[in-house]
């Protein structure tokens, strides 16, 4: 599997808090920081400058023009010590499964203690993955810098669009698995057990947790066209949300669990619509960046914020809409991207670009618009990704 360390930091020009961004005319909102990074242990010290690299408001330098230095060394089997100089100094041992999700909550950390934020690094994937040439997907887990990945499935029929709990105990996933026909089906990671969620006729899928996990939003045809339906997470009590003669997509919960963001093909083409989750009238979100708006998520950090894929040019793009400006912006550029999901900070987003046949997933920083891979194209068409954070 070819995984990549990103170049993208060293790239650009070397910058201190609030500076220019060369070949802007406007200033960042979020502070850049140059770091020396230091470690006893070779895989630890790429695995550490792979992370940071990820960040958007690091740049790795020498340690003679870091501001902080930041040492990450072994501290046992599955242990790391995490030192940070510049300003005071601190340090703190970190402790995981493995060695690499030790590393990674230590450099989480390490963003704490600089920027005042949650780290994303010790953050957990669940992406729907296939092979090169392969024709069918399957769903696999992975930490941030694809050290630790596993397949959930191996069914030889497309498993697509999967979604963590908030508890990263459980999958929802939508399957062919069997029958043929789309159905959602629910696996505990804990116990390595799969159950169908939902079969009914037609198709079934989405399968979205509410935040604290106690519901489901999903997609049910099984009265004709795709309509937003809730459930409880353990099953049951479903119930039907949206009546009309659209086709819906896509549900999202907001962070509160109160509303449901969604998109609805009413006027023509997709457009984003909130409504209740009690039940109620659905009111359209003037984003009024494209005809085209679809796959929306709401920011679980900024509940005034929601990301969504948008049609532009010749393919897609990622934005993001403040619902208190009422303005949106598009943050990805180049290839098509789609899949938008929110890191935990609040400020990073892992999503889908498309070159050609292939999938590849990316990491977009909604503040810099630097966009970082994943993984080489190497590794397989990897798309549709979720993401939980869990680390304590």
């Amino acid at each position: 599997m070819g995984i990549l360390l990103c170049a993208c930091a060293s790239a650009q020009a070397q910058q201190d808090i609030n500076v220019t961004v060369r070949g802007e005319g406007n200033r960042l909102n979020v502070p850049v920081y140059r770091i020396a990074i230091a470690s006893d242990t070779p895989e630890l010290l790429a695995s550490a400058k792979r992370a940071f690299a990820l960040h958007g408001s690091y740049i790795i330098s020498a340690p003679a023009r870091a501001q902080f230095t930041f040492a990450f060394n072994k501290a046992g089997a599955n242990a790391v010590k995490a030192s940070i100089k510049g300003g005071t100094s601190f340090e703190q041992t970190c402790s995981g499964a493995t060695l690499t999700e030790a590393l990674m909550k230590a450099c989480d950390v390490a963003v704490e203690r600089t920027l005042g934020t949650p780290g994303f690094f010790a953050g957990k994937l669940v992406f729907s993955y296939s092979r090169s040439g392969a024709q069918k997907s399957e769903i696999c887990v992975s930490d941030m810098v694809f050290k630790n990945i596993r397949a959930l499935t191996n069914d030889k029929s497309d498993s697509l669009m999967p979604h963590f709990s908030p508890d990263g105990s459980k999958v929802m996933y939508t399957g062919y698995y069997r029958t043929g026909f789309m159905d959602l089906f629910q696996i505990d990671l804990r116990s390595n057990s799969r159950r169908v969620f939902a079969a009914y006729k037609g198709s079934n899928t989405g399968g979205t947790f509410s935040r604290d996990g106690s519901k489901v939003a999903l997609i049910l045809t099984a009265t004709g066209n795709a309509e937003i339906w809730t459930a409880n997470a353990s099953g049951g009590n479903f119930k039907r949300m949206t009546k009309t003669s659209a086709t819906e997509s896509s549900p999202s919960f907001s962070p509160d669990g109160s509303k449901l963001l969604y998109a609805s093909d009413f006027m023509g083409a997709p457009q984003i619509y909130v409504m209740p989750v009690s039940g109620g009238k659905s009111v359209r979100v003037r984003t009024n960046v494209s005809r085209y708006c679809s796959e929306p998520t709401w920011n679980p950090k900024h509940p005034e914020k929601i990301a969504f894929t948008i049609a532009q040019g010749r393919g897609f793009q990622v934005a993001v809409y403040d619902f208190n400006t009422g303005r949106s912006e598009v943050v990805s550029s180049g290839s098509s991207t789609s899949n938008p999901k929110w890191l935990n900070d609040g400020r990073h987003i892992v999503c889908t670009k498309a070159s050609g046949s292939s999938r590849q997933l990316y990491v977009v920083d909604s503040e810099t618009k630097r966009q970082c891979p994943l993984h080489t194209a190497s590794f397989g068409s990897a798309k549709e990704p979720d993401f939980v954070y869990t680390a304590k």
